[in-house]
C-alpha cells in the first residue's frame, strides 16, 4: 500500500515538473528538451522530448491500471479472509499444526469453553481438515457438522457432536489423533465420521508427499513489486498462470519448488501414491476401527456439485476405504442432482476468493450426514421424546467475532436474553465485509425471530444494527445484511417485526474516543425458535 502511494505521488509530481519545464522551454532552442541524444548526417535521433511524452504515456497506463485494480474487489475479500482466519485461530485456541504435536488434538470449540463434560448422551465425533475447522466462515454454526447437529436435534435425537479438525491436515493426521492422543478417552464417541476431501491422500506427514506451489511468471523480486503496485491484477495473473501450468508437470519438483495445486491434486490420486496411501493410512485405519468397535464412516465432503469432480478426485480413492471395511457414504451424485440449479451458484463457496464450503454446500452436507446417521445408525442415537425438536429454545449467542467481544450471559430465556459484551476500540479488531466498515458479529446457536434489540453503555455514542437471516426461498443464510438503522445515545433500541429467522447480529458502533467499551445487549423474541436450517 505504501509503495503504491509513494509511486503515485512521485509520478504525479514528476509529471507536473516536466510539464512546467517543457512549457517554459518551448521557445528556447537551447533547452535540453530541444536536443536529441545523437545525430547522423544532420538527422536527429531520439529527441529528449520524446522521452517526456513516453513518460506521460507510462503514467497514463499506470493510473489506468490503478483504476482497473481498484475496481476489482477481490483484494478486500482476500484481506477479510485473513482477518477471519486469524480470529478463528484465536477463538479456537489454535496457533499452528506443530503446536499439537503427537499428543494434542485440535478441538473445534470456542476458546474458554472449559473441559469436556462427563458423558450423558450418545456422542458423534467428526474428524477433518479445514472443511471441519470452518475456514473462511465467521459463524461456526454454519459449518456443515454443526448444521448436522442442529438437524439431528430437529428430528428429535438427543446426542452431542464434537469436531476435531485443522487446516491442511490429512487422513494420516486424523489417524494419529485417534491413536496417539486422548481424543477417544476425552470424548468417548459412539460414532466417528471422517469428512474426506480431495487433498486427504497427501503423505507429507510421512515424508512421502508431493510439494505444491503457486507459480508466477515473474521473478520473486519483480512479483513483490508488481503485487505491491497492483495487488488484484497480480492475483489474477497468478490464477491464470496456475491454470495454464497445471496441464503439465513442473520440472522443478524439489525442495524449493513443486507442482501447481491442480497438478498436485492429480498426483495424489495416481496409482503410485494411492498404493502408499492405502498401505500406510487406509488399511491401518480399517484395522484400528475394527479393534475399536465403534462405527467409523467416511463421508466425502465436496465443495461443488459436479460429477467431474468425483471422476477426477474421488472415484479411485473411495473403494480403498470400502476394501478396508470402512463404510463410505458418497453424496456427490445427490449433491449434483439437488444443488446444480444456478440459484445456488453464488453460495457453493465461502467467498469469491475462498473455495471452502459456503452456505449451500454446508447445508447440503449437514443434512446429508444427518440422513446417513438416522437411516444407518439411528439405533445408536437416542430420541429425546419430543419429535421434531424442542418447541422453543433459549436465545443463545454461542459464537462471535472478534473473540475479545466475549458475550457474558446475564439472563437467557426463550423470550429474552441479555449479555454483557466488550466492544473493541481498534479498527484492526473488526470484520468489514459485507458492510465495508468495521463491525462485530454475534451469532445465535438457533435462528431467532427478533422483536427488539437494545444496547446500553455509558461510553456509547451511536450504533448501527444489521441482521443476517435465513432466506426462505433458499433454506439457508444468504449472507445479505438487512439494516435496522442507526441510533444515537447511550441507549439504542431497534424494533424488528419482519418475522425473519435471524442468524447473526452485525453491530457497528461509535464509542467515546474510539476506546473499548463495555456494553449491555438485550434481545427479545417473537417466539418460534424451534426452526432450523
Amino acid at each position: 500500500m505504501w509503495l503504491r502511494a509513494a509511486v503515485c505521488v512521485a509520478a504525479l509530481c514528476l509529471a507536473v515538473v516536466l510539464a512546467i519545464s517543457v512549457h517554459k522551454a518551448n521557445r528556447n532552442p537551447n533547452s535540453v528538451f530541444a536536443k536529441s541524444l545523437f545525430r547522423v548526417k544532420g538527422v536527429r535521433f531520439l529527441p529528449v522530448l520524446s522521452f517526456v511524452y513516453l513518460f506521460y504515456a507510462a503514467v497514463a497506463i499506470f493510473f489506468g491500471l490503478q483504476i482497473v485494480d481498484q475496481t476489482d474487489e477481490l483484494d478486500v475479500y482476500f484481506l477479510e479472509e485473513k482477518v477471519i482466519s486469524i480470529m478463528n485461530f484465536v477463538k479456537y485456541g489454535h496457533m499452528s499444526y506443530e503446536e499439537f504435536g503427537a499428543s494434542r488434538y485440535p478441538l473445534v470449540a470456542v476458546q474458554g469453553g472449559g473441559p469436556i463434560p462427563s458423558k450423558e448422551k450418545p456422542r458423534i465425533l467428526v474428524l477433518g481438515d479445514s472443511f471441519v475447522w470452518g475456514y473462511g466462515l465467521s459463524n461456526m454454526n454454519q459449518i456443515w457438522w454443526n448444521i448436522m447437529a442442529a438437524e439431528l436435534e430437529r428430528r428429535g435425537y438427543d446426542c452431542e457432536v464434537y469436531a476435531v479438525g485443522f487446516v491442511k491436515t490429512s487422513t494420516y493426521d486424523e489417524l494419529v489423533w485417534l491413536k496417539d492422543t486422548t481424543v477417544l478417552e476425552d470424548i468417548q464417541p459412539d460414532i466417528i465420521i471422517i469428512g474426506y476431501v480431495t487433498n486427504d491422500p497427501d503423505l507429507e506427514s510421512l515424508g512421502m508427499g508431493f510439494r505444491y506451489y503457486l507459480p508466477s511468471p515473474f521473478s520473486s523480486s519483480a512479483r513483490r513489486v508488481f503485487s505491491s503496485l497492483f495487488p488484484n491484477l497480480s492475483r489474477q495473473v497468478d490464477s491464470m498462470w496456475m491454470v495454464k501450468c497445471s496441464q503439465t508437470e513442473n520440472p522443478h519438483n524439489n525442495a524449493e519448488y513443486g507442482y501447481t495445486v491442480l497438478t498436485w491434486l492429480e498426483k495424489l490420486v495416481e496409482e503410485g501414491n494411492l498404493e502408499k496411501y492405502n498401505a500406510y493410512v487406509v488399511e491401518p485405519l480399517g484395522e484400528f476401527a475394527r479393534a475399536l468397535g465403534v462405527p467409523l464412516l467416511i463421508i466425502p465432503t465436496p465443495n461443488q456439485p459436479t460429477i467431474a469432480n468425483f471422476e477426477s478426485h474421488y472415484k479411485s480413492v473411495l473403494p480403498l476405504f470400502e476394501q478396508a471395511g470402512l463404510p463410505v457414504y458418497n453424496p456427490l451424485a445427490l449433491f449434483a442432482g439437488q444443488y446444480s440449479d444456478t440459484k445456488y451458484a453464488d453460495y457453493y463457496h465461502a467467498s469469491p476468493v475462498d473455495s471452502h464450503p459456503g452456505p449451500a454446500t454446508s447445508l447440503f452436507l449437514g443434512q446429508y450426514a444427518a440422513d446417513v446417521l438416522e437411516q444407518e445408525y439411528g439405533s445408536i442415537m437416542t430420541k429425546s421424546g419430543s419429535e421434531g425438536g424442542q418447541s422453543a429454545h433459549l436465545i443463545e449467542i454461542n459464537d462471535w467475532m472478534p473473540y475479545e467481544v466475549r458475550p457474558q450471559p446475564i439472563k437467557e430465556s426463550a423470550g429474552a436474553s441479555q449479555y454483557a459484551i466488550a466492544y473493541p476500540g481498534r479498527p484492526s479488531d473488526f470484520l468489514r465485509l459485507p458492510l465495508k466498515k468495521g463491525y462485530i458479529k454475534l451469532n445465535f446457536k438457533y435462528p431467532v425471530r427478533i422483536s427488539s434489540v437494545r444496547i446500553d453503555g455509558e461510553d456509547l455514542l451511536s450504533a448501527e444494527m444489521y441482521t443476517l437471516a435465513i432466506n426462505g426461498a433458499l433454506g439457508f443464510d444468504d449472507q445479505k445484511p438487512v439494516s435496522l438503522g442507526e441510533r444515537r445515545g447511550t441507549q439504542c433500541v431497534w424494533e424488528d417485526g419482519s418475522g425473519r429467522y435471524v442468524t447473526s447480529l452485525l453491530i457497528s458502533a461509535k464509542t467515546k474516543d474510539e476506546a473499548p467499551a463495555y456494553l449491555s445487549i438485550r434481545i427479545e423474541s417473537q417466539g418460534g425458535e424451534g426452526a432450523f436450517y
